[in-house]
């Protein structure tokens, strides 16, 4: 890992905002100006309700529905952000006495987003207006058959808008007021919550969980969300999402993105085994006996989904070539860890790789690359895709079987031409003494929580290193490091395949305050040695 270690002087900004040297520093670094910095400083956590024409009429539709005994149908999505933001407005309807359903794709059947044949059973069941949630604004056949068949369609969604959409109601954050820029698919669904029902903590946790899944910036009524979830999930609200986290846990953003988001992302990858739609109400449920036997199933299907990957990813290694670009295609790889395996690779081997698996058929599949590498850009124009989608740095794509060959060989001759030279990423640290390690210094950092991903990364680096102890098990060796306020612990943990120096001038990590039973001390955890 290329590191560039930056001196940097935070003694304005410890003197401004009255933080510690270590947040100082950050605040330094980062750059913000002055409303930035209030932001993320602030303790604020006054959710506000958003008033826009979009959101207005949306909710009179809905209030319409209600006083006409109308049945209403919510059509979500697979995801961690999908599955919150249809619990949320089921909840809404179930609040209102609004009759209602709800339906959540087959991620590998039926593919993303509300359908032209999910709209049809819809019709068929009675349904005369639907909901979408993190969904929509791309379902132009679908709602082209709404219209066909009499439909009204609220499009509730966050993703990006290239083309008009075939609707009448379209709740969207380019069409909300500017503190709202930022909500994921949940936020959006809440906002129509919270103007028809009001204030429900239960839900507003949903909306803040499925905003760190959805990796949204942390910043406006999204950070607001986020801090209110914690804060929520500290005291087990809802006993849903509390009870996915490891217990005693510290409840923080990693916590739920390492705890929580994995598990319900789980289930829509792994179709096979589990239904994406139980879910909700799992999300929704209060029974402690519910949840508990629920949770059970969801660790097992998230278990199940890690030794998919694991086995895939092995398989996949042993069928590396000498190509700039691996290709890795096996009928029997799991389609929904195609995506995961293939970030594995990437990340060991320094290729742009694809990990693809047949479905009928049709070889799908995704793709990861490496910085330097536009995947978007590369496959961009290639005629026999079937779907194909994602950003320079992940895509998804389909072809027919028939064209898998032809397609290999078209990749094989691009890539022949295509010019590209793998950048090296290249991380901060700040440079800080071993005397500022303490206790005070580490727990003045939460003033920054939940952390700002477009901020400077939290990594420092300790060169005036003075190691007192030394010890080591199978999985970490453990360094304990002298300083005036009683030392810190230093810790690193093998499977980040670094080699250890006998000796080394310092070390580079991220700080934290570690309790383990009795034992409470500041660590750092080792991200690179300095030699």
């Amino acid at each position: 890992m290329k590191w560039n270690l930056r001196e940097v002087d935070g003694t304005a900004s410890e003197k401004q905002y009255k933080v510690g040297i270590l947040t100082g520093k950050l605040l330094a670094l980062s750059n913000c100006d002055e409303a930035e910095v209030q932001e993320v400083l602030s303790g604020d956590m006054h959710l506000s309700y958003s008033r826009a024409d979009c959101l207005i009429k949306a909710c009179q539709r809905i209030q319409l529905a209600r006083e006409r005994h109308e049945k209403v149908f919510v059509g979500g999505d697979y995801d961690a952000d999908g599955v919150c933001s249809t619990a949320i407005m089921k909840a809404t309807l179930d609040a209102l006495h609004i009759p209602n359903g709800y339906y959540i794709p087959d991620r590998f059947k039926e593919g993303y987003g509300l359908s032209a044949a999910t709209v049809e059973k819809a019709a068929a069941k009675g349904y005369t207006l639907i909901i979408t949630v993190d969904n929509g604004v791309k379902a132009h056949e679908a709602l082209k058959k709404a219209q066909e068949l009499g439909i009204d369609v609220i499009v509730s969604d966050h993703h990006t808008i290239d083309e008009e959409i075939e609707a009448e109601f379209v709740v969207h954050p380019d069409y909300m007021e500017s503190e709202f820029a930022y909500l994921s698919g949940a936020g959006v669904a809440l906002e129509i919550s919270r103007n028809l029902i009001g204030n429900r903590d239960d839900l507003n946790a949903l909306a803040g969980v499925a905003a760190i899944g959805d990796v949204m910036p942390y910043h406006r009524e999204t950070r607001k969300l986020i801090k209110n979830a914690l804060s929520l999930l500290a005291r087990q609200i809802p006993p849903s999402l509390s009870s996915l986290l490891a217990p005693g846990s510290q409840v923080d953003e990693t916590a739920v993105s390492f705890s929580i988001v994995p598990k319900l992302n789980s289930v829509g990858r792994m179709n096979d085994i589990s239904n994406v739609n139980t879910v909700v109400r799992f999300l929704l449920s209060s029974s402690e006996k519910n949840i508990a036997a629920y949770r059970v199933q969801l660790e097992r299907v998230n278990d199940a989904r890690k030794a998919a990957s694991e086995a895939m990813s092995k398989k996949a290694m042993g069928m590396l070539d000498d190509e700039p670009m691996q290709i890795l295609y096996d009928p029997d790889f799991y389609e929904g860890v195609c995506g995961l395996a293939a970030g594995r690779i990437a990340n060991e081997i320094h290729k742009p790789v694809l990990v693809l698996s047949r479905n009928g058929n049709l070889i799908k599949g995704s793709g990861r690359s490496i910085p330097g590498f536009d995947m978007f850009s590369f496959f961009a124009d290639f005629d026999m895709l079937k779907a194909f989608g994602g950003h320079k740095m992940a895509v998804g794509l389909s072809i027919e079987e028939k064209d898998y060959e032809a397609f290999r060989t078209s990749v094989r001759e691009k890539l022949k031409t295509y010019a590209y030279e793998e950048a090296e990423e290249e991380h901060t640290a700040i440079v800080i003494s071993r005397q500022d390690v303490t206790f005070a210094n580490i727990n003045n950092l939460n003033v920054l929580s939940p952390y700002p991903k477009d901020f400077a990364e939290p990594y420092f680096c300790v060169n005036d290193i003075d190691v007192f102890d030394k010890k080591e098990t199978a999985k970490m060796i453990r360094y304990h490091i002298g300083n005036r306020a009683g030392g810190f612990d230093a810790v690193y943990y093998k499977r980040k395949g670094l080699d250890v120096p006998a000796e080394f001038a310092g070390l580079i990590g991220t700080l934290n305050i570690n309790r383990w039973r009795e034992r409470v001390t500041p660590q750092l955890v080792i991200e690179d040695f300095i030699r």
